[in-house]
């Protein structure tokens, strides 16, 4: 009897401290951040091939007790060989460089590239024909629109198979971009070209509409910076190299890394030259120019992003929940999901115009030109790879009944796949916004930054900008 009580009592302990145990037991054997290895393609603000977003964590899917039942995308466009400023100013030099230690007795090929610059002996320029290439989509990039084209079918079922148009400005890489996604998807769709004469492009190209918006902004400070980060990189690597090294050079180096990825769809073995400090001074060298250029450090950038915002909320104000009868919606041709191709200066305007990739402590934001300031929310290379794109979701929630009348909406906002909460609205289901209180924080934004031609100090005839 008295082991048998002895048992009990035994028994009895270990339930009670059971969850003691087990507390202190990590629910799995290793840390998660032991398999992390760094990617300098992840930290290439403008020029890296395109990736899914971790954004805040929140799941990419809809909400419990939700489904999406009206988006529109902005989609930058696909990856190109290069662009004009970037090669002229830091790619060409260096090719020149690179070029000009050919050697006609060692079979016309380089020497004197030794260490980690070894690979250049035999490298193979992805940008040979420069004059044909520049601006223009690579066939990776064709390959890579339909893979996100495909993306977001899987995203929108019910959704795609409505549109019937999209919208592309007159670039060749835009309309490329738009057919390539056309391809992939199962209905026939036209591709619309936009003109600089037409209202929609305030929304779609605004820069382009703004004849006060110029690229100058953050070269001063951007310059300051790389004076100071290259430095010590080239005193690294001027050993290895037979041609005499600049600070250009090493961001032109650096511009390879993302341009031959994303021309090759491999990782180019220029990355490797470099360390994670060196990659992570490279990124904050570019934050700082897009936050001066398209940020939250130029006044035009809120004016210059609301108008998308505004068109997209009076187009979703139109649409009835899906369960709901409330009559014909005027000029409605059943299209609920929208895609307009664009570029890299875009989707900044938008985060800037809603505050999503801004710090709640003003500091953070800043800029110094003498350190990298980690603390900054605005990194680009989280928006703005080849195929970076802004989305809002039209959200359709019921967690009470069955009941059509007890349906509610709410809208989300999505960059690079993940939802990006509004700072000032986000207390819907997954961190989403009221639909009435989106569209009165998109109205108080247009009475305050609604003044599109006056402050780009258009002239009264309207004519538009030519294309950057």
């Amino acid at each position: 009897m008295l082991q048998i009580r002895r048992i009990l009592a035994y028994i009895a302990l270990a339930q009670f401290y059971e969850p003691i145990i087990s507390a202190q037991t990590p629910l799995f054997p290793h840390s998660h951040t032991q398999g992390y290895k760094f990617d300098a393609l992840l930290h290439l603000p403008g020029i890296s091939p395109y990736f899914d977003a971790v954004g805040s964590g929140l799941n990419h899917g809809a909400p419990q007790h939700c489904e999406v039942t009206a988006a529109s995308y902005l989609i930058r466009h696909a990856a190109i060989y290069a662009n004009d400023g970037d090669y002229e100013d830091y790619i060409e030099p260096f090719i020149k460089k690179l070029n000009s230690t050919f050697s006609f007795f060692l079979g016309n090929k380089r020497h004197g590239w030794k260490g980690p610059l070894s690979f250049f002996d035999t490298w193979t320029n992805p940008i040979d024909d420069p004059d044909n290439q520049l601006e223009k989509i690579t066939p990776q990039g064709h390959k890579d629109s339909k893979k996100v084209g495909k993306h977001l079918l899987s995203r929108y079922p019910t959704l795609v198979p409505t549109t019937k148009r999209i919208y592309a400005d007159k670039k060749s890489r835009t309309q490329d971009t738009a057919n390539s996604f056309v391809d992939v998807f199962p209905q026939e769709i036209e591709v619309v070209e936009l003109h600089s004469n037409r209202s929609s492009f305030h929304s779609q190209n605004p820069h382009k509409a703004c004849r006060a918006f110029s690229k100058k902004p953050g070269t001063d400070e951007q310059g300051i910076f790389i004076t100071k980060y290259t430095g010590p990189i080239i005193a690294r690597l001027q050993p290895f190299s037979p041609v005499s090294l600049d600070k250009a050079d090493i961001m032109g180096l650096q511009q390879l890394c993302g341009y031959e990825s994303a021309i090759n769809g491999l990782k180019s073995q220029i990355c490797d030259v470099f360390t994670d400090a060196e990659w992570m001074a490279y990124e904050y060298a570019w934050d700082m120019k897009y936050s001066y250029m398209v940020g939250h450090g130029n006044p035009l950038s809120p004016y210059l992003g609301f108008p998308w915002l505004n068109t997209t909320s009076q187009l979703m104000s139109k649409f009835h929940g899906p369960r709901h009868t409330g009559g014909d919606i005027p000029d409605d041709d059943g299209q609920r999901f929208f895609l307009s191709f664009t570029h890299r200066e875009v989707p900044p305007f938008i985060a800037t115009a809603l505050g999503l990739f801004n710090s709640s402590n003003a500091h953070a934001e800043e800029f110094p030109t003498d350190r990298i300031n980690w603390a900054r929310s605005w990194k680009m290379a989280e928006l703005i790879p080849f195929l970076g794109h802004v989305g809002i979701e039209k959200l359709t929630c019921n967690s009470v009944s069955l009941n059509p009348e007890d349906d509610e909406e709410y809208i989300r906002i999505i960059a690079n796949s993940a939802p990006r909460p509004i700072p000032r609205c986000q207390d819907g289901p997954g961190a989403s916004c009221a639909f009435h209180d989106f569209t009165d924080l998109v109205k108080k934004g247009m009475e305050s930054y609604g003044d599109f031609d006056g402050i780009c100090q258009n002239n009264d005839d309207n004519d538009k900008k030519e294309d950057l």
